[in-house]
């Protein structure tokens, strides 16, 4: 393509010449080029990053091919016998040799691609030692299974049973696979893979004793079968429970605490989205699905209410004997209870609801009138609301039999969630992004509602704090952080010690809130983990010598 250059040069042969068409079709294209946005050039940013995502796969691959020609000049060493080179069984001068070659052919050996592809290839080019000497074992002597087994999985496992011959046995086979693994990388390490893969099972069994004993002591008692269940039931509702509350342990009390005061560690976001997840589920039981409980409160008040208007005015309720019986024990009992001027509204009430059903029948319209005068003398403060709200139970009692089987079922519903609303009334804070207090919650007495046990159930036993902010923790980190600080006005090490703090407060957080943290708060298994760490174990306990013999 012509630059701007060549162009304009050749504009002004074209005007000498007399050429108008060449002439104008070069300056529109001189116009169109000047105007053209100048090419974005790439960033040193973007560049080195292509650079290292280009070379990583290459160096990867030299890495690999060294640790393979590693293996190879091992398997080399009966040659150098049979041609009588006997300087040195591990015939360094030949690793040398593949060394000095490798950066001729693009190698950076410094690098950690090229580290890792040779450490890759190193492991899987070892991965069969063991079953190897397995096979031999066996066609050997047919009935030494355990030790063959042992050979076959460096030690991670034997034959059946336990006890010190079964872990001599394992670890008799780790040191014999480890060493030979090892030294079919380098024989100079084939005795440090030895000790290495010897050691490893021993070790392992200890660690995993010692775990086991310190995760039953931070965990404390074992989750019992109903809170296990309620964990269940908090999950299908939505709400996250980190680990730390699954169980009541004092050190994951305190550990939980003292994240608070961590920066960064997301502890305060664990905490506001279980708040948050719970008041969503709260929002449920009375037919919104928001976390701002007061303004679904206020919402619910206006829908339920109008579908209580709707059903009362549609539906006429019929007077049966069970309605004037229940009304009389609701006049008795608020006549013992009552004095004469506090008794005056439920009694005219009473005889309101006498009255409109003298015909058989109390009309809609009248039946939602009565109920209306109901709600507002059951949000007073006297003692008459309580005994106005237990004969607004009257009169939807009666109108629930007098609805046919599908409306009266719906209509159940809309009562439980105006029931569930008035109860939640009570505990809801004020302001426009209201929530519900979870002591409070907590500690509700005389639920009806098996929606509203449940959740009040969840808030005491998992969402509710179990540490108290006493400020100790708060003193800890504060008093670290100040150090760190104080460190840092002469170098970069307080700052370092103050950033390991958060990462450390944010790895732990994020553990509270794994799977499985909970599966082990609670003491529940889970398979599939299990069965990935079956796998790896094995895996690891071959990788290890060959580890070693770098």
């Amino acid at each position: 393509m012509a630059t701007l250059d060549q162009l304009s040069a050749a504009l002004v042969k074209a005007d000498a010449a007399g050429n108008a068409d060449d002439a104008r079709a070069l300056a529109a294209e001189i116009r169109k080029m000047r105007t053209a946005p100048a090419a974005e050039k790439p960033s040193v940013g973007s560049m080195l990053k292509d650079e290292i995502m280009g070379s990583v796969p290459v160096q990867m691959g030299l890495g690999a091919l060294r640790g393979a020609a590693g293996i190879g000049a091992t398997l080399l060493t009966p040659y150098d016998a049979v041609v009588g080179n006997t300087k040195s069984i591990t015939n360094p001068e030949r690793r040398a040799d593949i060394d000095s070659a490798m950066p001729k052919i693009g190698a950076e050996p410094d690098s950690l691609a090229y580290g890792a592809g040779k450490l890759g290839a190193e492991i899987a080019g070892t991965a069969g030692v063991g079953g190897a000497l397995a096979k031999g074992v066996t066609a050997v002597a047919p009935g030494a299974t355990g030790f063959a087994n042992a050979l076959a999985s460096g030690g991670f496992k034997a034959g059946a049973g336990g006890g010190v011959g079964n872990l001599l046995t394992r670890a008799a086979g780790g040191a014999i696979s480890g060493g030979a693994a090892a030294g079919l990388v380098n024989p100079e390490y084939a005795k440090t893979g030895a000790v290495v893969g010897g050691a490893l099972p021993v070790v392992a069994q200890g660690l995993g004793t010692a775990a086991r004993a310190a995760g039953s002591a931070i965990r404390g008692k074992p989750a019992t079968a109903e809170v296990q269940q309620l964990a269940a039931r908090a999950k299908e509702l939505g709400i996250n429970i980190p680990a730390d509350r699954m169980v009541d342990s004092k050190p994951l009390n305190a550990i939980a605490a003292s994240l608070n005061y961590v920066p960064m560690s997301g502890r305060a976001g664990t905490e506001e989205a279980m708040n948050s997840q719970l008041n969503k589920a709260l929002s449920r039981t009375f037919g919104q699905d928001s976390s701002n409980v007061t303004q679904a409160l206020r919402k619910a008040e206006t829908v339920l209410g109008g579908e209580f208007e709707r059903t009362l005015k549609n539906n006429a309720v019929n007077f049966d004997r069970q309605l004037l019986d229940d009304a009389t024990a609701v006049f008795n009992r608020a006549e013992r209870e009552l004095g004469a001027d506090a008794l005056k509204p439920i009694a005219s009430q009473i005889d309101e609801l006498i009255s409109k059903g003298a015909t058989g029948q109390i009309d809609g319209q009248a039946a939602y009138n009565i109920k209306k005068t109901l709600d507002r003398i059951s949000r007073g403060s006297g003692n008459e609301a309580w005994h106005a709200t237990e004969l607004k139970k009257v009169l939807m009692g009666a109108l629930d039999r007098s609805l046919g089987p599908q409306e009266a079922a719906a209509f159940a519903k809309t009562r439980a969630q105006y029931g569930n609303m008035l109860d939640l009334e009570k505990l809801a804070k004020n302001g426009v992004e209201g929530e519900v207090s979870v002591a409070r919650l907590a500690n509700m007495k005389n639920i009806n509602n098996p929606q509203m046990q449940e959740l009040a159930d969840i808030a005491a036993q998992f969402v509710k704090p179990r540490e108290g902010q006493h400020g100790a923790a708060q003193r800890i980190f504060t008093g670290g952080a100040a150090a760190s600080v104080a460190g840092a006005t002469g170098g970069v090490g307080g700052l370092a010690a103050l950033g390991g703090a958060m990462a450390g407060g944010r790895a732990t957080n994020m553990l509270l809130n794994s799977n499985l943290a909970r599966n082990a708060a609670l003491g529940t298994s889970n398979p599939a983990i299990e069965n990935a760490l079956a796998q790896a174990l094995p895996a690891t306990y071959r990788a290890a010598p060959v580890l070693s013999a770098r």
